[in-house]
């Protein structure tokens, strides 16, 4: 499979987690010193609070750009085998994860949360445990995965329409998620959602086809992004 990603946008967003994680340290320790002042102490609660916000929110992107393999990573990996007709463009079209092959275009939505999710429709609930309590700002929300994928694969829609207006093609939003604490059940869902073990023969068992004419353009306008 061949796999072009956006370094620079990895760049950026991971500098910008070890950042934010870096600056949270420094004000807790700062919480420390002015709690020992006693006309700092209110001053104190402020700073405590905002350092709690930043190592929150970096520990959330950490998860995401930091830690490697990170969720394109590993759906690389899981894909490993395909041949190069698949190719995954990450970070580099409107939707993050665009993946073009001869049985499709699909977005990929990718999720890292863990536990018990349950999908019905277009509803979506994951089990609540006490450990969530203190994950709160640094966990990935599970929100509506169908709503969001589906935006994905709009907005990705209208990006391709605009540069190929001849072009007829199907895009297909997928729910993935890389998690392998994860654990799924889905009934009639608008959107399929699967866990990553499952993507590859999802592809493989795709009834669809992309015409060697259209492959080949979404080819050439997809790399052009890459330049």
């Amino acid at each position: 499979m061949r796999v072009i990603v956006n370094e620079k946008l990895v760049t950026k967003r991971s500098t910008a987690a070890r950042n934010a994680t870096t600056i949270g340290l420094v004000l807790l320790v700062l919480t420390v010193i002015l709690s020992f002042r006693p006309g700092y102490v209110l001053a104190a609660y402020g700073v405590l609070l905002i350092s709690f916000v930043l190592l929150g929110w970096g520990a959330g992107r950490g998860a995401r750009w930091l830690q490697e393999p990170r969720p394109d990573q590993r759906v690389a990996k899981a894909l490993k085998g395909l041949d190069n007709k698949y190719q995954l463009y990450s970070f580099l079209l409107p939707a993050e994860q665009v993946l073009l092959c001869p049985t499709g275009l699909f977005v990929l939505l990718l999720k890292l949360t863990d536990g018990k999710i349950k999908c019905h429709g277009e509803k979506w609930h994951r089990k609540f445990t006490f450990w969530h309590i203190f994950l709160w700002l640094a966990e990935e929300r599970l929100g509506n995965p169908s709503k969001r994928a589906s935006a994905e694969a709009q907005k990705l829609r209208r990006f391709v329409t605009n540069r190929l207006p001849e072009a007829d093609i199907l895009i297909q939003p997928v729910i993935v998620f890389v998690d392998p604490k994860a654990e799924l059940e889905v009934v009639e869902p608008t959107v399929p959602a699967m866990l990553l073990s499952e993507l590859k023969a999802y592809l493989r068992d795709a009834k669809t086809a992309l015409p060697q004419k259209t492959y080949q353009a979404l080819t050439q306008l997809f790399n052009e992004q890459a330049i």
